[in-house]
């Protein structure tokens, strides 16, 4: 009697079986998306633990090895008067800029939504602040608020007021805020107007009917269905605008003395004098206020999307 012998084909079969249709489908997702996963990975999160590691530690490149330090480096940040200068501006330029932004931003968009015959070329106009690269602009700016030969401090001072923008440290924040309001306005302006263009008209038509004014179909309809697009837009702005090192380090480096330093430039400067764990440490706590920023965004969001 002769036994049965499985052909080599029948074996290989038998040892590796054949993947089903989504599994190859799954596997080949994969495969494409590890470069992409490896690169942010290389880029994004091994900098961030880097960053984390580095806070705890006192690094100069040039004096190496590194010292575990501990939380030393936030101590010096707590008895640090210019990192709190900092953290103080850097709080009222990201949420007053935010919201001059929206408010201005709301009112524009309502402006180009309205029935009123706009030309187009007005509406090109409108994006012209936002076109602008930001050190361009702010290198305008600060010609205009100068305070021998701006053309700001001299039409105030013709009519009898006299402020030095970027000498005075109250008048210098102001000015840096100016410049971010008007910067970032048109950009606001054109992402709410697109969610104005999506209510719909039969809305203020039975408002109408209703006996309801222009500003009764503002305040009932329009805000309520534009308010979960006008927090995602704050939200990144606050997001956005929390890095901003451009605008002060063009207009004002930071002065007069300390009165307009950011995080964003504090890190800068920390990192200019080889001093990395204290630079790490105060973009940890830049992080820190990010995600408190949005943690507040998100349960803002959910609560407009609950009281829709």
């Amino acid at each position: 009697m002769v036994a049965n012998v499985s052909p080599p084909q029948a074996v290989t079969r038998a040892r590796s079986p054949q993947l089903t249709l989504n599994q190859r489908r799954y596997l080949a997702a994969a495969l494409l998306l590890a470069p992409v996963i490896l690169l942010r990975l290389f880029t994004t999160l091994y900098p961030f633990l880097q960053t984390i590691v580095l806070s705890f530690h006192e690094y100069n490149p040039a004096f190496t090895p590194r010292t575990y330090v501990g939380l030393e480096n936030f101590e010096k940040i707590a008895a640090d008067i210019v990192v709190k200068s900092s953290i103080e501006f850097t709080l009222i330029f990201v949420f007053g800029s935010t919201f001059f932004q929206l408010f201005f931003g709301v009112m524009v968009a309502s402006l180009l939504n309205s029935r009123l015959r706009i030309p187009n070329f007005i509406r090109t106009i409108n994006l012209i602040p936002w076109a602008i690269p930001m050190v361009v602009a702010a290198v305008g700016w600060r010609w205009m608020f100068d305070g021998n030969y701006g053309w700001i401090v001299d039409l105030l001072r013709r009519i009898g007021l006299q402020i030095n923008w970027l000498t005075d440290p109250a008048s210098a924040r102001v000015a840096i805020l100016i410049v971010a309001i008007w910067k970032s306005t048109p950009f606001v302006a054109v992402s709410i107007l697109a969610g104005l263009q999506g209510v719909p008209e039969e809305l203020y038509e039975a408002a109408k009917v209703d006996g309801a004014n222009a500003w009764q179909s503002f305040w009932g309809i329009t805000l309520p269905l534009i308010m979960p697009l006008m927090v995602t837009i704050g939200m990144f702005m606050l997001v956005w605008q929390l890095a901003v090192f451009d605008l002060p380090y063009t207009m004002t480096a930071g002065g007069p003395g300390f009165a307009t330093s950011v995080l964003a430039y504090q890190v800068q400067q920390k990192v200019v004098t080889l001093n990395y764990g204290y630079a790490s440490a105060i973009s940890v706590i830049m992080f820190l206020i990010v995600g408190l920023i949005g943690a507040l965004g998100l349960a803002a969001f959910r609560r407009v999307q609950v009281s829709m």
